[in-house]
């Protein structure tokens, strides 16, 4: 008994220091963040404050197939299908070289290549679930977690009820994760792909439970691909809205054993390799076929409304939707022939909500297709990288953009002072709640954006808020999201901005 209590304390206190080095790691991390982005634009063009300017093109010890931003403003990501796939630590603030990259073996028995991904909102801690099983092969029903404090993956002990390739993860009001789609594949020993049509619910502790009235082919099963990361997002009354590549929208409450309904209107086609985005409390941009683009309002209690988001300018299958801190749409990447250097977009297309009108903006210096993710960073960059795994070009690089906001606005290219933010919240805050946030220049502007979690064209983490202020002011009271509904809880970036359109950098607000 006494060598299993000594061992029981040894693991508290090896517990204890890792979480205090991890503290002065994420403290020496967010210093720097008070300084600056650290890796700086190349020399920009004239039209810079129009177009904005991507950075050299730099390496990656993977292909970057997932990627998730850590509530410490590191990169976790993961990718690269060969044997165990390794997952990669990005430290942006060391800068692009081989030192800001930690490579880390995967020590569990999943391969977590094309998994769902979501953040658990209390810790910041990565939810991933699904993926094949390294030992026979098959898709898998593991889940497991990753732990930014200890660099660790970690297989939980209760699994899914079913195998989920290609699952969607929506973190709900309540801080519970409904899983929904995913298959098994069809496997070399004759064992037919089956579809899990069937949504399950992972509970704060672990334990997972069925939605056995809630199951539906057409809604993220077999039907026309609608298993194929499903299009979900929490809605402002506190359900789960679902919008299909057939154009059928769905609602399912996720209580007891579940309720599906669905919609009586439809929205036109689309497919698994177009993005969509929400962009505003209960709005979703949703790239449709044939460059056409869809606002779905949601906010109300009724059927969806249904508008145009105009047309894109090029047709970008396998292209990537970020939402940047002024609340503007990127889309990045596609080919107009899918994955395939043919047709394959260099440029980029900047969305505003405000006009609907799509502009062209600066090009990349490679294609990114099936494979490749973007997402926005603390610094108000966009990291994009990745590609092929299959594909024309296995990328084992990234670029960032750095978005019209970030220049002055002469044409000279040079970057604008930026505001800095000098108090915000270091705690949890709850909705509905008044602080105050300070910075060196008089606040024009706050926005709030939530920590991305991408892959396979999907960021189904991201939202953003334009938060009222008082008053411009050093100091101004900014009010927090009205619910949980509106903003699940978790991570989000909070943005100052100044009377010339440029934003600080930006603090982690924990609403919870």
């Amino acid at each position: 008994m006494e060598c299993t209590n000594m061992e029981s304390k040894n693991f508290i206190v090896v517990e204890r220091i890792e979480r205090f080095l991890y503290l002065i790691t994420v403290g020496l991390i967010l210093l720097l963040i008070s300084y600056g982005s650290i890796a700086p634009a190349a020399a920009a063009g004239s039209e810079a404050h129009l177009k904005g300017e991507f950075g050299p093109l730099h390496n990656w010890p993977i292909v970057p197939i997932h990627m998730a931003l850590l509530p410490d403003g590191r990169v976790f990501a993961f990718g690269t299908k060969m044997g165990k796939l390794k997952y990669t630590i990005w430290n942006p603030y060391i800068g692009i070289g081989t030192d800001a990259f930690e490579t880390l073996p995967n020590i569990t028995d999943t391969n977590i290549f094309c998994s769902g991904q979501a953040f658990i909102p209390g810790t910041g801690q990565a939810l991933l679930i699904g993926g094949t099983n390294l030992s026979s092969g098959d898709d898998s029903d593991d889940v497991n977690i990753f732990d930014p404090a200890t660099e660790t993956l970690t297989p939980q002990t209760q699994s899914m009820a079913f195998t989920r390739w290609y699952a969607t993860a929506v973190t709900l009001p309540n801080g519970e994760h409904v899983a929904l789609g995913g298959r098994r594949t069809e496997s070399s020993s004759g064992t037919s792909a089956t579809y899990s049509s069937t949504p399950e619910v992972r509970a704060a502790d672990g334990n997972w439970r069925t939605l056995s009235s809630a199951v539906s082919d057409s809604a993220y099963g077999a039907s026309r691909n609608s298993w194929n990361y499903p299009r979900a997002w929490v809605n402002p009354q506190g359900s789960v809205f679902i919008l299909t590549y057939q154009g059928l929208m769905y609602k399912l409450d996720t209580s007891g054993t579940g309720t599906l309904s669905q919609y009586t209107k439809k929205t036109s086609g689309s497919n698994s390799n177009l993005p969509s985005v929400m962009f505003a409390p209960g709005r979703i941009l949703s790239l449709r076929n044939n460059r056409v683009a869809t606002v779905v309002d949601i906010n109300g209690t009724g059927e969806p409304v249904l508008s145009s988001g105009g047309n894109l300018i090029k047709d970008r299958k396998y292209s990537n939707a970020t939402v940047l801190a002024d609340g503007r749409v990127w889309v990045n990447g596609g080919s107009s022939t899918g994955n395939d250097l043919t047709g394959a977009a260099l440029d980029s297309e900047l969305w505003d909500p405000a006009t609907r009108v799509w502009t062209t903006v600066a090009s990349a210096a490679t294609a990114r297709l099936y494979h490749s993710a973007s997402l926005l960073l603390p610094d108000g960059t966009v990291l994009t990288g990745g590609g092929g795994n299959p594909g024309p070009i296995r990328q084992l690089n990234g670029e960032i953009y750095y978005p019209p906001y970030l220049f002055k606005a002469d044409g000279t290219g040079e970057l604008a002072p930026r505001p800095e933010v000098v108090d915000a919240p270091t705690n949890m805050i709850g909705w509905d709640q008044e602080f105050s946030v300070e910075a060196t220049d008089p606040i024009a502007k706050v926005t709030l954006v939530r920590v991305g979690v991408v892959t396979h064209t999907f960021n189904n983490e991201q939202r953003f808020f334009d938060l009222p202020i008082s008053q411009t002011d050093n100091i101004v009271s900014v009010r927090s999201p009205a619910s949980a509904n509106i903003a699940p809880p978790g991570f989000y970036l909070l943005f100052v901005w100044n009377a010339s359109g440029t934003p600080s950098i930006a603090k982690f607000l924990h609403i919870g």
